[in-house]
Order: C-alpha cells, then sequence, then structure tokens
C-alpha cells in the first residue's frame, strides 16, 4: 500500500479490503458502488464507480476550516460527462448551494479537466479556484492542498495549478462528505477508479514531489557517440545521476529494435568487440538505478572498418611510469593498431596490449604503466 496513517491522516481509503477507513471513519456504499479488481494502483483493486448512482458518504470530518489540508488520491476517469463530481462536503439544491455556509467541491468535467470550487455563504454560485487537464482512461495520481494562503494542485507530482486565497477562507461544511458525485443531489456521477483516497491535516506538498510508491526511473542519457575502428566500435555518453549502471543496446536497423548487448556498465564508456567490418551498427544507452532501466538515449550510429595497410616501419618510443623508456622497430601497421588500442581505454583500465617485434618476440605494455609515446618515422630500406 502506498500509505500508512500518521499523525496528520484523517481519513485514508486503500479500498483493498472493502470500503474501510483506516482512520476508523464510517463510509457508506450506495448504488451498488464496490472494488474492483481490474484496475489498481496498489494493492490489487480499487474503487469502480460506474457514474450512474453510485456514490460513498461520511460524516462531516475534521481537518479542514482555515488550517492546511491535503486531499489526494489516484484516479482513472472514464467517460466524458460533463459534470463529473469526484469529491464533495455539504450538499447542493439547484441552482445555486442551500446547504449550511463552507461547501467545496472537485469535479472531473469531461473526464480531461479537474476542478476545486467553493462557496462561502448560502444562495452563492460557487467560484471556482482550481482548474487543470487530466488524462482520460489513466491511473494518475492527483492532489490538492492548502498552505496557508496558497492553494495548490499537483498531478503526478507536478504543480500543474496554484491561486492566493484570504488566509480566513474556511473549508468546512455541516453536512455529509460525498465521493463519487459533484452534491448530495442524484446527479452528476463520477464514472472511474479511484485508488489509496487520503485525507491530511497538513499540506504534504508545497512543491513538485515524486508520488507514494512511483518508480522514478533514469533520465536518458545525453549525448551518445559511437566511433568506428578496425573490428570495434567505441561508444561514449554523459553520466546520469543517482544511477547503479547502464545498458548498452544495439541494432542493424535506424530505429530498432534493440537487443541489449550490454549490462551493468559502471562507466560512461563501452567498446563493442563483436562486430563485422562493413556493417553499420545503430546503438542506443539506457541508465538504470533501484526502479529498474530508464528512457533510452538518442540513437548513434558507426561502420567499423579495417584499418588501412600502412606501408613502411616506424620506431615507436614508450615513456613508462618508472620513466624507462623501450623502443620498438615496427611496421607502420603494427603501430597504428597501438595508438588506437591506447586511445580507446579509459584511465582506469587494466588491461595490456600485446607488441610483436621484428625478431618475433611478443612484449605486452600495460595501459596503466604508460606515460607518453612518441612515433618516429623510418625511410624505405
Amino acid at each position: 500500500m502506498a500509505y500508512e496513517v500518521d499523525q496528520n491522516t484523517v481519513s485514508l481509503l486503500h479500498f483493498d479490503d472493502g470500503i474501510n477507513d483506516a482512520c476508523g471513519n464510517t463510509w457508506t456504499a450506495y448504488g451498488g458502488a464496490a472494488i474492483s479488481n481490474l484496475k489498481s494502483e496498489f494493492g490489487n483493486s480499487s474503487l469502480y464507480l460506474s457514474g450512474s448512482g453510485q456514490y460513498l458518504t461520511t460524516p462531516s470530518l475534521t481537518g479542514f476550516g482555515t488550517d492546511d489540508w491535503t486531499i489526494d488520491f489516484w484516479v482513472y476517469p472514464i467517460t466524458n460527462s460533463s459534470s463529473n463530481g469526484l469529491f464533495c462536503s455539504g450538499g447542493k439544491s439547484s441552482p445555486n448551494w442551500t446547504s449550511t455556509l463552507y461547501t467545496f467541491q472537485i469535479n472531473c468535467p469531461n473526464s480531461t479537466h479537474m476542478r476545486l470550487v467553493y462557496t462561502s455563504t448560502l444562495n452563492q454560485t460557487p467560484i471556482l479556484l482550481l482548474e487543470f487537464s487530466i488524462t482520460q482512461n489513466v491511473m494518475q495520481h492527483v492532489a490538492f492542498a492548502r498552505n496557508g494562503t496558497n492553494l495548490l494542485a499537483f498531478v503526478n507530482g507536478k504543480l500543474v495549478a496554484s491561486k492566493t486565497i484570504a488566509a480566513t477562507m474556511q473549508f468546512i461544511s455541516d453536512g455529509v462528505y460525498v465521493l463519487g458525485k459533484q452534491d448530495i443531489r442524484n446527479m452528476y456521477y463520477f464514472n472511474g477508479y479511484v485508488d489509496e483516497f487520503r485525507i491530511s491535516n497538513v499540506a504534504r506538498w508545497t512543491s513538485d514531489f515524486t508520488p507514494p510508491g512511483t518508480v522514478a526511473v533514469p533520465n536518458a542519457p545525453a549525448n551518445l557517440t559511437a566511433n568506428p575502428g578496425d573490428s570495434q566500435v567505441t561508444l561514449n555518453w554523459d553520466a546520469v545521476t543517482d544511477v547503479t549502471s547502464y545498458n548498452v543496446k544495439r541494432s542493424t536497423t535506424a530505429g530498432g529494435p534493440y537487443e541489449t548487448i550490454a549490462t551493468t556498465i559502471s562507466g560512461t564508456s563501452y567498446v563493442d568487440t563483436n562486430v563485422t567490418n562493413g556493417t553499420t551498427y545503430y546503438y542506443v544507452v539506457a541508465a538504470v538505478n533501484g526502479d529498474g532501466e530508464g528512457v533510452i538515449s538518442n540513437e548513434a550510429s558507426a561502420t567499423p572498418q579495417a584499418a588501412p595497410v600502412e606501408e613502411g616501419q616506424g620506431l615507436l618510443r614508450v615513456t613508462m611510469i618508472d620513466s624507462s623508456e623501450r623502443e620498438y622497430k615496427l611496421p607502420m601497421r603494427e603501430i597504428n593498431g597501438f595508438i588506437e588500442w591506447l586511445n580507446s581505454h579509459s584511465n582506469s583500465d587494466t588491461f595490456s596490449y600485446q607488441l610483436t617485434t621484428a625478431f618475433g618476440s611478443k612484449e605486452y605494455l600495460l595501459f596503466d604503466k604508460i606515460i607518453s609515446f612518441e612515433v618516429i618515422s623510418l625511410p624505405a630500406e
């Protein structure tokens, strides 16, 4: 479950064990309103309301008035009703509010917007305080919060609407609280699913946040590049914060589909040696954290090619970390292979490179022992 009761929780409906309030409030179901296992954000079920006579009520709850408060829930709106009432305090008789003072409502017109409206006197036309867009046929987190003189609305943790109100504005009523329709009349019912409905006597959020229980997968790595070599492609990308590793994906078709060729890469570079010269490869990279794999990076492509055959010989002079120098008389193609290998490795590598000398012997140079090198061209013999 996303939430647990704390000292600021006034009402909490998980909808996993029927219509039971974890704070002990009594909610009464009407019209056959019941939980459903077809949609849920947490657990195995949520409240389903058909849009035709189904709703819940409870006696007046404490925690509103001029104090701070939060109403938040997960909601999956379905139908395109012009007046989908989701939650209200008190009641209404057409054309104006006629219950006692300080009544408010949350409605969902056309299942594409959500509104908070309010009235403070008898027979007053409701005042629109907040309005913002939501998505039909998608489960999303919505939160309304009062923080002093600020009214705030969030969708999936992002601030989408705000308004400054008077410090004396009260959100109380001596009528019932209704979940599932606009007011106490038998009309304007909500159609959709509601999960983890909670009322709190504190402003739980005043800026963008990650809704409880949601995953926060990493952002896409930026600036992926692919540099071809002889029978290899070297990839580099920008680091992403708060990740554990990276996955590398490859395709021989632009735009994919991609096959994962390497996982748990800890750095921001990778050398793909399982390639064929002359074939173009398309790469993307995805960062990984505890919540899973994130969005893929930009695509980068490269076509590995065999290194050109260099005529002649050269002198490779390598300076080691102990200040010693080693000299090797080698074909230029051997020297070019060494340079390409050296440039494709990071500072933390401990790999070695094998050189075949003019006498046929083999020597191995450790990458982390090399300080610098120079190449001196030799005249043709």
